[in-house]
């Protein structure tokens, strides 16, 4: 993904909005703001050869802005641009040094990821004759999730004290040869994903739409930087993946006013 591919994806979506101004087109084209809640975890624990640690429940936020188009028939074309902040957790209690005594080992893996999806929505249960304020509707969407890496903070612990030696010095660890020199570059610096989600709308005006739903969101590659899949001991490497899981809400403005939704 580069910016050229963007470029491209913004100019789409720019040309269905322009469109969407034709009469044949019912509700046009929307803007607005979202925000969401949610859990997130990661598959596939990475520790660069060294056992996985448990993991502790986080929660993920998300917001930004919102876009699209919706057509004949309830369907549409739907794209946000949303920094999404997803912290993770773990802990284990373990002898890393070889002291002769156990001592508490923590990871925190803190990522910022400018992400826009881009899905496919349908608007279910249109009926001749529903009017436009008042009228609730459920919705559904699927597409992919393209993300860009704004931030990412890894940090390893022994006893609630900084110390990430036992991870990345080879006296220790063996199966790393030096320590990076950024956590950025222990990560890919894109993220692509599926996302789908099932949500419930309501119009409040003829422009003005309350929007909640349930979004879901896996990535499809691997997070990890290519040059820092470590095997174990074993010879065996796990990759990473992004998981999400967010109730967001949504109040999006309709450029054309609404006033009859029959002719579905």
């Amino acid at each position: 993904m580069n910016f050229r591919t963007l470029s491209i994806i913004i100019c789409l979506f720019s040309a269905h909005f322009a469109l969407a101004q034709s009469p044949t087109m019912q509700r046009g084209s929307y803007f607005g703001l979202t925000g969401g809640v949610g859990a997130v975890w990661i598959m596939g624990q990475h520790n660069y050869g060294l056992p996985s640690l448990s993991g502790m429940p986080r929660t993920g936020y998300l917001g930004g802005v919102v876009g699209g188009v919706t057509f004949r028939g309830g369907h549409g074309i739907h794209v946000e641009g949303v920094f999404s902040i997803q912290k993770y957790d773990y802990q284990d209690i373990r002898n890393v040094y070889e002291i002769g005594r156990d001592v508490v080992i923590g990871k925190s893996l803190d990522f910022v990821y400018f992400r826009i999806p881009l899905t496919y929505r349908r608007i279910i249960g249109i009926k001749n004759g529903d009017t436009d304020i008042g009228d609730s509707k459920f919705f559904w969407g699927v597409g992919v999730e393209i993300g860009a890496l704004y931030d990412v903070e890894l940090d390893y612990t022994v006893n609630g004290e900084t110390d990430e030696r036992f991870v990345f010095n080879e006296a220790f660890n063996p199966n790393v040869g030096f320590p990076p020199s950024s956590d950025f570059i222990l990560f890919n610096a894109m993220d692509i994903a599926l996302t789908g989600s099932f949500g419930w709308e309501r119009f409040l005006t003829q422009h003005i739409v309350f929007q909640a739903e349930m979004k879901g969101a896996v990535s499809a590659l691997d997070i990890n930087h290519s040059d820092w899949r470590i095997t174990n001991k074993a010879g065996k490497y796990t990759p990473s993946r992004h998981a999400m899981l967010h109730f967001k809400c949504s109040l999006i403005y309709y450029v054309n006013k609404v006033e009859r939704m029959d002719i579905y």
